[in-house]
């Protein structure tokens, strides 16, 4: 897994490029424009145009991200086409309604064959997604995230979107996710104007192992970062553990009689690349 801080991922809509560039400028570490649930059927040519010129504008600012329309339906085929005829350099394109891994190949052998270096990142919002998650979540080196979807699974499994119902749920894809050492968001919340309720779903979020969450307007973007950042206490062990790694000749490190493997490591680098990003020094 990439080792960029991806703490917050803002939704926009792919029939509004408006907005786009105040999307970018709102701290969001990633931007997706949405051709899917946010836009009409007759908007859905236009959106493309304008979704995959976004994508293809890559550069400095946060990552930018397409979530395209399912694979398995015309609109989705036509916005892999077009990305592919794009060519963009850089980005990611998220795959919704993913029930198996068969999908993530068919997106990745496309990509492969247009000699693109995009990443990939699955929506799990399927009675069946949630089934097959460990096998889509390491189908392809090429995929790099997952996103929990908790508001169509919850009809599906005809449960309220609160905690407790989706909690198994949850855990299964965060596991799968770990599993395959990518990184995986929550869903975005319905209650983005409650800053309160945000920080309090962000934090149970991050401590269920989720990497970052779904963000729906800018103003939740600097609740969300916060709940997924490191504190300064915990970037001076950090940067302590990787330093003692770093200075082992033997690739084994023993710290408060505790011994560190590398795993931990890789975790550790994380928590510093996403210090590095947010301006957090370590605790003295």
């Amino acid at each position: 897994m990439t080792e960029l801080p991806r703490r917050s991922l803002l939704f926009a809509p792919g029939s509004r490029p408006d907005i786009f560039d105040k999307a970018l400028a709102s701290g969001a570490d990633m931007v997706c424009v949405d051709l899917e649930d946010a836009v009409a059927p007759s908007l859905k040519a236009d959106a493309r145009r304008a979704g995959v010129a976004f994508l293809a504008g890559g550069g400095a600012g946060p990552e930018r991200v397409l979530r395209i329309n399912a694979i398995g339906s015309a609109d989705g085929l036509r916005d892999l086409l077009a990305i592919v005829e794009s060519a963009p350099a850089s980005g990611v394109v998220f795959l919704p309604k993913v029930d198996g891994a068969d999908e993530i190949r068919v997106a990745d052998k496309l990509l492969t064959e247009a000699g693109l270096s995009l990443r990939l990142m699955a929506l799990i919002e399927t009675a069946r997604g949630l089934e097959n998650v460990g096998a889509i979540a390491s189908a392809t080196p090429r995929l790099e995230l997952l996103l929990f979807g908790a508001v169509d699974l919850s009809a599906e499994l005809g449960v309220a979107v609160a905690h407790e119902p989706l909690l198994y749920a949850r855990s299964r894809v965060v596991h799968a996710a770990r599993n395959a050492g990518i990184g995986v968001f929550d869903v975005p919340s319905l209650n983005f104007r409650d800053a309160e309720a945000l920080e309090a779903e962000a934090r149970v979020a991050a401590s269920l192992g989720f990497t970052g969450k779904g963000v729906l307007h800018p103003s939740a973007v600097a609740i969300v970062n916060q709940a997924f950042s490191p504190t300064a206490e915990q970037v001076r062990q950090a940067r302590t553990i990787v330093e003692a790694f770093e200075a082992s000749e033997t690739g084994l490190v023993v710290i408060d009689g505790k011994l560190i493997e590398l795993p931990v490591v890789r975790g550790m680098r994380r928590i510093l690349a996403i210090a590095e990003a947010a301006g957090i020094a370590p605790a003295d």
